[in-house]
């Protein structure tokens, strides 16, 4: 179903055939050498198992309601598409190692002003894919005028329940969260098809395998960066537990584990040539990036100061900061102009806060941080969602619905 789907926009060869089949394969882990890997073919290839789905569902007007639910029956009723796609999301790979992950979870739970100032880099690092530029412009929900402070707080949702292990398991309630972002992701880009408005076939096609797996080091390494500007003290196991649960969130996700890696080091050397391989410039990402300063700078959350929030963001994506653009400077591509003075306050103050944070090394406050930095957490995006669950349904692109 979704080679046909892909088929009728854009020429596609043997390579990326083969590639569609191996995605079509539930919880497949067919690994190659970093090197050996055809990452320009893997960007024409979505997510065959959560398409073919979506499309029954579509067929047999399950859209409406709890459509995971929905999809559950079909699971029960013995349904291929269904039976297909849970087999794949509920698949635990052999990276997997669940002790790591509670040792990376507990050091973000006591870090939660880097936790929070976190998105202020990661949405931007997203954005220096073109592509992924081109799918959060034709969404609008974070492009000025859309409802930037609750789409922040939705993905600040999905950032929290990462640090709850057992809620991340599958059929826990956080995994179950992630997979309705990955029916999510396959309503928009089914629906961006529909639209026959993607400028960007010939490259590859909207939220792709690259694009999935290279958040992987968006979301984890990198934050773990941001979480160490903002005063963490982080250990190498803590760091690489931390970044383990993101690319298991990408997996569940739909990332094919061929473009995770077998361990951090694999992961690692394959997130450079994916980063690589996806960068590039837009004026897209220039708006999106100015989106991101304006919307946290209207939250009380963040001090309601565009130069506050424009700092930040200046300092969390400096070169030194992003381990996958070596040479470059993202804050050009998108944008982000010096300020500074305003940097300098910034500097200053994460100098205290580290300075502050060296007592969370002691076991004991060590025990308290992590309890009271979930409960902040929590908290926060308890208020900024108004006490309205995030229920990540698919967004209208071009004025139509994608969630029917």
């Amino acid at each position: 179903m979704s080679s046909e789907v892909r088929s009728e926009f854009a020429p596609h060869g043997p390579s990326v055939d083969a590639l569609i089949a191996l995605a079509s394969t539930p919880g497949a882990e067919s690994y190659l050498a970093p090197e050996d890997i055809d990452y320009r073919s893997w960007n024409h290839v979505g997510d065959p198992l959560c398409e073919a789905l979506i499309h029954v569902m579509r067929e047999r007007k399950l859209m409406g309601g709890d459509i995971y639910a929905n999809a559950r029956e079909l699971e029960r009723e013995g349904n291929s598409e269904a039976v297909a796609f849970f087999a794949d999301v509920e698949a635990v790979p052999s990276w997997l190692d669940v002790d790591s992950l509670r040792v990376g979870a507990r050091m973000g739970r006591r870090n939660p002003l880097g936790m929070l100032f976190g998105i202020h880099g990661a949405l931007p690092m997203t954005y220096l894919d073109p592509a992924t530029a081109e799918v959060m412009s034709s969404t609008g929900r974070l492009a000025g005028g859309g409802d930037f402070r609750r789409r922040f707080w939705e993905t600040a949702t999905g950032f929290v329940g990462a640090l709850d292990v057992d809620g991340m398991l599958p059929g826990g309630d956080r995994w179950i969260m992630w997979v309705r972002i990955r029916f999510m992701h396959t309503m928009i880009r089914l629906g961006i098809h529909r639209s026959a408005r993607w400028p960007r076939y010939e490259s590859g096609t909207p939220i792709s395998q690259m694009a999935t797996a290279g958040a992987t080091y968006i979301f984890g390494q990198y934050r773990v960066n941001i979480m160490e500007y903002f005063g963490g003290k982080v250990t190498p196991d803590e760091r690489d537990g931390f970044a383990l649960m993101w690319r298991w969130v990408s997996r569940i996700e739909g990332a094919n584990n061929q473009l995770l890696g077998r361990d951090h080091a694999e992961e690692m050397a394959i997130q450079m040539r994916i980063h690589e391989t996806l960068l590039g410039e837009s004026d897209k990402m220039k708006t999106l990036m100015r989106d991101v300063v304006d919307g946290t700078a209207s939250m009380a959350a963040f001090g309601k100061s565009t130069w506050l929030n424009h700092a930040v963001a200046r300092q969390v994506l400096k070169p030194s900061m992003i381990a996958t653009h070596p040479g470059g400077d993202a804050r050009d591509a998108l944008g982000l102009e010096a300020r500074p003075t305003a940097e300098a306050v910034v500097r200053l103050g994460a100098g205290a806060i580290r300075a502050v944070s060296s007592v969370t090394r002691l076991p004991g406050v060590r025990r308290i941080a992590e309890e009271g930095g979930f409960r902040l957490l929590e908290s926060s995006l308890e208020r900024g969602l108004d006490g309205v669950r995030a229920d990540y349904r698919g967004t209208a692109v071009a004025g139509r619905p994608t969630d029917e």
